[in-house]
């Protein structure tokens, strides 16, 4: 039998129910990810799985889930989750990822919510651009590369945005404030980076104006000292950086100080004990993401190193902004690390 199977039953043009059983892996993954795409670009926004025969999902499937689920936002779509089974539950539990996905215990309810929000979906975009034009508020737009395309104004009154962050307009090309991607404007209006989604307004005057950074809806979480936790962890970190226009390489420093860090916790406050538990609150903003742990275990000092000499934490205070590790008021440490994506 395959390690991972599934069974696509489209509802309407827009969402799909796709019947899984098996494993979602390192191993899995790239088939199942190319089956998606191709649903995906078939015009499906919504994706209903229906999980009671996944027993098991790892850090790369959480992460493929997620990408996914990303991806379908811009688009009015999304992902329900069915029949999770219970030791599956708990690991989307304690990291969060309520976030990202509706969670059903029947496939009818999904399937109802899911085509009942399909048609109240944004108006997708006519072509694959990059920016979109619109009144404040702008809708959404689909990611795209760096280098954007043009696309035309929906009005040509416009109310300009508050005052934010300047950048200069070179002809029709500017860089975006948030994540430095190259965006070209075609006309005076409200625009919205489909990167970061930072919302600027273009005047032609030389300057576009970009509206202070957004906060994005911080996920609180409480994990055990598992190996599981600890790389769901780390793939929940990088996606929230790249969420918050970092580049690859930032968002693997992010990754790398994230796996460090509770590595560093799980060994040196609690020996190890994978059944031990610690608690981590991540935000993201524009770009900028940080990270608080908190635990009740054994002091750690800054400058601890392990048994190879090497500090415990020289890859995390080398990569992130700020690096703060301090008592925790009832015992154990708080260690807060924060890193922008760009100045």
């Amino acid at each position: 039998m395959p390690d991972l199977t599934w069974d696509v039953q489209k509802s309407n043009a827009q969402t799909a129910v796709v019947v899984l059983a098996g494993s979602i892996d390192a191993k899995t993954v790239p088939s199942f990810q190319e089956q998606m795409n191709k649903i995906k670009d078939d015009g499906v926004t919504k994706f209903i799985l229906d999980m009671e025969a996944i027993k098991y999902v790892n850090s790369t499937g959480l992460g493929f889930l997620v990408n996914l689920a990303d991806s379908l936002d811009p688009r009015g779509g999304g992902i329900a989750l069915v029949k999770l089974h219970p030791k599956v539950k708990v690991v989307f539990d304690m990291l969060g990822l309520n976030a990202f996905f509706k969670i059903f215990g029947n496939r009818n309810d999904a399937v109802s919510a899911m085509t009942g929000a399909s048609k109240q979906a944004a108006e997708p975009a006519a072509t694959p651009v990059s920016v979109a034009a619109a009144a404040a508020p702008p809708p959404p737009s689909q990611p795209a590369p760096a280098t954007l395309s043009k696309v035309p104004a929906t009005t040509q009154s416009f109310a300009p945005l508050p005052q934010g962050e300047e950048v200069a307009v070179s002809g029709q090309q500017l860089e975006c404030a948030s994540c430095k991607a190259t965006l070209i404007v075609p006309e005076p209006g409200n625009y919205k980076c489909p990167r970061c989604s930072a919302i600027f307004t273009y005047t032609r005057d030389g300057k576009a104006n970009f509206l202070p950074r957004r906060r994005l809806t911080p996920i609180q979480m409480t994990l055990t000292c598992s190996p599981e936790c600890t790389e769901g962890l780390v793939t929940m970190a990088g996606l929230l950086a790249k969420r918050a226009g970092f580049n690859d390489g930032l968002a693997k420093s992010m990754e790398a100080s994230v796996r460090e860090s509770a590595s560093t916790i799980c060994d040196k406050a609690y020996g190890s004990n994978e059944q031990a538990t610690y608690q981590v609150l991540m935000v993201a903003s524009d770009n900028e993401v940080s990270i608080k742990f908190s635990d009740y275990g054994k002091k750690i000092e800054a400058d601890m190193h392990d048994a190879g000499g090497k500090s415990v934490f020289s890859v995390t205070r080398q990569a992130m902004d700020v690096f703060d590790l301090k008592a925790h008021p009832k015992g154990g440490n708080i260690l807060t690390l924060s890193k922008r994506a760009a100045n």
